[in-house]
């Protein structure tokens, strides 16, 4: 499966499109930004951590963030299910109140053998049967 670069970013950034299992068990479609420096698995808006009740969904282990002044900051974090085309992987999504970025970090991408197309401003997950 495929996916085109954001041009939202300079220079173009490689992009995924992913659901997210939320408490009630529904689906919610996010696109998640590629960020290999995030050693998460996916970060999120506190705002829509709260919609999709992944408050309910917390773990017990603390998880820490740097925010880009250098302020260290404790994250919220849920366990739950992110599905990428027929791909299903447990992952723990993060958040807090300073964040306003969807990205996929290592713990979600190394899950994965992913192939970045510079060139042709793509990223492909190949999947192996």
């Amino acid at each position: 499966m495929k996916f085109k670069y954001s041009k939202d970013y300079k220079p173009s950034a490689p992009k995924i499109k992913a659901l997210i299992i939320t408490a009630k068990q529904e689906k919610h479609e996010l696109e998640l930004i590629v960020d290999t420096g995030f050693s998460g698995g996916v970060l999120i808006p506190y705002s829509l951590y709260e919609k999709l009740g992944l408050t309910l969904l917390e773990v017990q282990d603390k998880y820490y963030g740097i925010l880009p002044i250098g302020i260290p900051i404790t994250l919220h974090t849920a366990l739950t299910r992110v599905i990428i085309g027929d791909l299903v992987f447990k992952v723990h999504v993060h958040s807090h109140p300073l964040i306003n970025k969807k990205l996929a970090g290592r713990e979600l991408l190394n899950k994965m053998k992913i192939l970045f197309n510079g060139p042709l401003e793509e990223l492909e997950i190949i999947e192996e049967r």
